[in-house]
């Protein structure tokens, strides 16, 4: 198993150590890990790394690769967030620190003329002004240059009919083969609430995202695809992901992919069946991002 998503108390908004997240990985049956916790960021201190916590955070990454080496492999990475006028900052952050993998995502969308509207605040999700801007970003992160993959993009159905993400998703597809981002299959949508069409009524246990269609539309327009637990507890470490994979295995998708040293190596999903010998198993494919 594959997570490439993963948070521990350094987010402020999660628990758990770094150690502790990489113990209840290996119980779950996670191989590759990635931790992945919030990059520091202009925007709402209060539920991410700060600048002064990064040289502590890769310390107990490096402590936890030398503890459980030969059990699980481990790797650094950040989230980060992104937003119009950001791409200096999170430039500079890349520059300064060596990780295998980062992610960009989209959690905050400036509306003018209203409050800073987030991706969890569900009722908001579907007015045209933040579904304008939140696309406009997504687009314009795309085409940065800065990131190996957009985590969660498709957050939004928690909030947002299908019908409508896929119209504004749709010219957005190209980009992500083209500019060399993966697209991130997120497990915690089974995890979180949505809201119940036609009211601001959230209910629980419900597939939210990745969505099916999505996932097809982006297979045929050559995209690549990372997993992610988006685990915020050691609870939920590896969580949702062997079921996620089953369900989209036979939609289409072949290949998973994580990165190192920011190098992406692509997984046939049949790597480690057993039914394939020593022989005849597929090799993993690794690509520069350069």
């Amino acid at each position: 198993m594959i997570d490439s998503h993963s948070h521990t108390f350094y987010s402020k908004h999660a628990v758990g150590t770094v150690d502790e997240l990489v113990r209840a990985s290996i119980a779950a049956g996670v191989k590759i890990l990635t931790v992945t916790d919030h990059a520091p960021f202009p925007v709402d201190s209060e539920n991410r790394l700060l600048e002064e916590e990064l040289e502590h955070y890769f310390a107990d990454i490096e402590l936890a690769r030398q503890e459980y080496k030969g059990q699980i492999r481990i790797l650094r990475g950040l989230e980060f967030d992104y937003m119009p006028g950001v791409d200096a900052y999170n430039r500079d952050l890349l520059a300064r620190y060596e990780l295998d993998f980062a992610i960009g995502s989209i959690h905050y969308v400036e509306l003018e003329g209203e409050p800073m509207a987030k991706v969890w605040e569900l009722p908001r999700l579907s007015a045209s002004a933040f579904l304008d801007r939140y696309f406009a970003n997504l687009h314009a992160l795309l085409e940065c240059g800065l990131f190996d993959a957009v985590g969660h993009a498709d957050t939004l159905l928690r909030g947002v009919a299908e019908d409508a993400l896929l119209r504004r998703m749709e010219p957005l597809l190209p980009l992500f083969a083209r500019n060399g981002v993966a697209y991130e299959l997120n497990a915690s949508g089974i995890r979180k609430s949505s809201l119940v069409p036609g009211s601001t009524r959230e209910i629980h246990g419900v597939w939210n995202y990745p969505s099916r269609i999505l996932l097809s539309q982006l297979i045929a327009h050559g995209a690549t695809f990372t997993i992610g637990s988006d685990a915020h507890d050691p609870l939920d470490a590896g969580s949702g992901i062997s079921a996620l994979v089953d369900e989209l295995q036979p939609l289409g998708l072949e290949r998973i992919s994580y990165f190192e040293g920011r190098r992406r190596i692509d997984m046939p999903l049949n790597y480690f069946s057993p039914a394939l010998g020593a022989e005849t198993r597929i090799e993993p494919r690794e690509y520069s991002i350069e």
